[in-house]
C-alpha cells in the first residue's frame, strides 16, 4: 500500500490541527448555566401516528439522518473508540461535554475506552469562519472526501454547530481513508483491490465497511447563547455518532435533537435533548452489521427503529392521528 492513501499517513492529524490553531478561552454561555447542567427526559409528544404514517416517518428520518459513504454508499459508524475532546472552553464545562458524548456512545452500542486517542475534535470560536479558512488552507483533508475546486465551499461555515468527517473503507485490519485521488488497485500490494464493487457479487454485503477516522466540528458561540450544556451535548453527540444527510436543516415528523437550530422547525417542535428517535437511529447504526449494503442498513435501522417506536407513537385505536 502506498503511504500515500493509508490511514497511516494521517496519524497525527487531529493533533496537527491544534497546532496552528491557537485559540484562546472564550466564555460562551451565560453565567447562569454550569456543567452540572444535565438533559432532560423527552417524550414525543402531539400527533399520534398510524402503522403506516410511523413507516413513513421512520424510512424518512433514517434517510435524512445518514449520510452515504463515498465509496460504497453505507452508513458509516465508529469502529475505533469514540475519543472526543473539546477545545477553547472551560475544563469542567469540556469534561461534561465529553463525558456525556462517550456516555450516549456507551449507551447505543459504540465504542468507548479510556484513554484513547483523540480523534473528534469539538473547537468553540467566536470567529469559527477564520477557523475553517484555515483548516482549509493548513489541513484540508480534515474536511473529508472532496475534490481541490471543491475545498473553498466545503469549508464555509453555515451552521451553529458544523461538523466535517473524514471517513474510510475497512478491509479487515486495513483501513484506507476515503480519497477521491485513490483508485483501487493501482498498487500491487494494494488490499483493496478490486473490491470496492462488492466481494463475490454478493447484493447483501461489500465484505467491507465505512468507519470514522476522524471529526471536526467548529460551534459558533455567537448563535448558541441560550443554550444549556446539556442540550448541546446530546446535540454534539448525535452529530458525532452518525453523520447526517440533511436533518439539520429540516423538521422531521419525528423529534430529533438535530432541529434543534433548525429554522425549518418551529420553535414549539424542537426538543432540547436526545429524542426517543434519536436513540432508536443510533442503536439500529451500532447494531447493524457494518459490512451489509448501504440499502440493507437502511432498511434493519428503519425496522429497528418502528419496533422501538410504535408502543409510544401508534394511535391508541390504530387509526386516524389525532387531528393538529
Amino acid at each position: 500500500m502506498a503511504g500515500g492513501w493509508a490511514r497511516a499517513h494521517r496519524v497525527g492529524m487531529a493533533a496537527a490541527l491544534l497546532l496552528f490553531l491557537s485559540l484562546p478561552t472564550l466564555s460562551l454561555l451565560a453565567a447562569a448555566q454550569t456543567a452540572a447542567d444535565s438533559p432532560p427526559t423527552v417524550t414525543i409528544t402531539g400527533n399520534r401516528f398510524t402503522v403506516e404514517t410511523l413507516t413513513q416517518a421512520t424510512e424518512g428520518f433514517v434517510q435524512d439522518h445518514g449520510h452515504p459513504s463515498p465509496r460504497l454508499n453505507q452508513l458509516t459508524r465508529w469502529e475505533r473508540p469514540v475519543c472526543p475532546e473539546a477545545i477553547n472552553v472551560p475544563a469542567d464545562v469540556a469534561a461534561f461535554l465529553t463525558t456525556r458524548i462517550k456516555t450516549v456512545a456507551g449507551q447505543v452500542g459504540a465504542p468507548t475506552r479510556d484513554g484513547c486517542k483523540r480523534d473528534i475534535e469539538i473547537i468553540f470560536s467566536d470567529t469559527p469562519q477564520a477557523v475553517m479558512d484555515a483548516v482549509a488552507d493548513k489541513r484540508s483533508f480534515l474536511l473529508g472526501y472532496h475534490f481541490v475546486n471543491q475545498t473553498k465551499a466545503l469549508s464555509k461555515v453555515t451552521q451553529a454547530i458544523q461538523a466535517w468527517y473524514v471517513t474510510a473503507v475497512r478491509d479487515g485490519a486495513v483501513t484506507v481513508v476515503d480519497d477521491p485521488y485513490y483508485a483501487s488497485g493501482m498498487h500491487s500490494d494494494d488490499p483493496l483491490k478490486d473490491q470496492f464493487h462488492g466481494n463475490g457479487g454478493s447484493r447483501l454485503s461489500h465484505d467491507m465497511a465505512s468507519v470514522f477516522d476522524n471529526i471536526v466540528v467548529i460551534v459558533d458561540t455567537t448563535k448558541i447563547e441560550g443554550e444549556t450544556f446539556g442540550s448541546l451535548a446530546d446535540y454534539l453527540a448525535m452529530l458525532v455518532l452518525a453523520q447526517p444527510a440533511s436533518a439539520v436543516d429540516q423538521c422531521n415528523p419525528l423529534p430529533s435533537i438535530l432541529s434543534l437550530f433548525s429554522d425549518a422547525c418551529p420553535s414549539a417542535q424542537r426538543v432540547r435533548s436526545l429524542s426517543p428517535a434519536d436513540k432508536a437511529y443510533l442503536e439500529g447504526l451500532y447494531s447493524v452489521a457494518p459490512d451489509a449494503t448501504g440499502s440493507l442498513q437502511r432498511a434493519t435501522i428503519a425496522t429497528h427503529m418502528l419496533d422501538s417506536l410504535k408502543t409510544s407513537t401508534l394511535a391508541a385505536d390504530g387509526g386516524t392521528p389525532a387531528a393538529k
